[in-house]
């Protein structure tokens, strides 16, 4: 097909020969003819579209920001009956000419092109590094080839293949201890045997993940609006982690990620239970190790600000916080953000009457008041925030 280029060319070949036969011109005829015949040599040069099978090998699809991804791309020719062939490479003209080839990668900086090597034959293997510099999800994918003439007129690039998301977790700071709940029992000491179960808390309005068996037709249809349930699950975590979103960049909230990370991490390999809320509504929890708590922390966007001084809390940090008060006693909670003021933090320490400790962490913000009940933890970024955090002596 010819491209926006080839197509300029065709248009002003067309009006030349046009123009020189109307007025008697010879040269406008042969440079318009030659044009058209140039366009022309391009598209039959690139040939017909080639299907692609590809299959794209990335060794784990969960890193540490900082790393460095190894992508290795199979490329295979098929026919035009769908069935791919391991020597489509070579029979055939089509077959033997190389494809031109590139990566589409979406990641925190925004979407790129990664030019790649070509595929000699239409079909092959190439591998390439990819650096996965800051926390986040990479989306690798799709692959774009195909041919295109030396002049830039013609081209039959297409895309192939699936697209593959990478998760780059925040960064885990080495934190000694976290605070463990304990349920009081009747002679005085600690029991940590969990109960309880799903109790139906609500409906809320349908957000991006959650799972549409949960939706509430009728009141969807009442609203006119999807409306899923929300239950919380009153079994007792060890500890709850709470981020605020809010942040003044990606560079901040980053900071944030790592303190939290580092907070569950450690509350992981010490065989606690716990869960991660953010104050946008999504959660995870770590029954299955730390993975999908890492993975909602890689997803997180930073949310507006707004004003830290504000006489009201924020409404999602409120919604969290009367969800983490259906939890019975004997829980920790630890709330972490970078733009919390002295509302969220009055908010937050009224959870006192139901949680055993209290713990906020402040990254990248100014300190604030003391607030009874609460811990309060500050630090410019998660490496400070980890400091603070291994100097308490005493967590009640």
């Amino acid at each position: 097909m010819p491209t926006r280029r080839g197509l300029l060319v065709a248009v002003a070949g067309a009006v030349l020969l046009a123009g020189g036969l109307a007025f008697g011109y010879r040269e406008p005829v042969l440079l318009g003819a030659l044009a058209l015949l140039t366009v022309a040599s391009a598209v039959a040069m690139v040939g017909r579209p080639v299907r692609l099978r590809v299959r794209r090998r990335i060794p784990t699809v969960r890193v540490t920001g900082g790393t460095t991804i190894t992508v290795t791309l199979e490329a295979v020719v098929e026919p035009s009956g769908g069935t791919a062939r391991p020597d489509a490479g070579t029979p055939g003209r089509a077959g033997r000419r190389s494809l031109v080839a590139a990566e589409w990668i979406a990641g925190p900086g925004g979407r790129v092109r990664r030019a790649l090597p070509d595929l000699r034959g239409g079909s092959g293997q190439v591998s390439y590094e990819l650096a996965a510099e800051r926390r986040g999800v990479l989306d690798i994918g799709p692959l774009e080839a195909g041919r295109i003439d030396p002049l830039g007129l013609a081209a039959t690039v297409r895309r192939h293949g699936e697209t593959t998301r990478v998760w780059v977790h925040p960064k885990v700071h080495p934190i000694r201890t976290v605070p463990a709940g304990l349920m009081p029992d009747p002679d005085g000491q600690g029991d940590a045997v969990q109960a309880g179960g799903l109790t139906f808390h609500g409906l809320r309005e349908h957000v991006p993940g959650d799972d549409l068996r949960q939706v509430h037709w009728r009141s969807s249809a009442r609203h006119g609006r999807l409306m899923v349930r929300e239950y919380v699950d009153t079994s007792r975590p060890r500890i709850v982690v709470l981020v605020d979103e809010r942040a003044a960049g990606r560079d901040t909230l980053d900071q944030v990620a790592e303190a939290a990370a580092s907070v569950l991490a450690t509350a992981v390999r010490a065989g606690l239970t716990c869960e991660l809320q953010l104050c946008g509504g999504r959660r995870a929890d770590g029954r299955a190790g730390p993975s999908a708590m890492l993975d909602l922390l890689a997803e997180m966007e930073p949310a507006a600000p707004g004003s830290a001084g504000g006489s009201a809390a924020h409404p999602g940090l409120a919604r969290a916080c009367r969800l983490l008060r259906m939890r019975p006693a004997a829980d920790v909670a630890v709330l972490i953000g970078a733009t919390l003021g002295d509302a969220d933090l009055a908010l937050f320490g009224e959870l006192r009457d139901c949680y055993r400790g209290l713990v906020a962490g402040i990254v990248g913000g100014r300190p604030r008041a003391a607030v009874p009940g609460v811990l309060l933890l500050a630090g410019q970024d998660a490496g400070e925030f980890a400091t603070r955090w291994d100097e308490v002596r005493e967590w009640r």
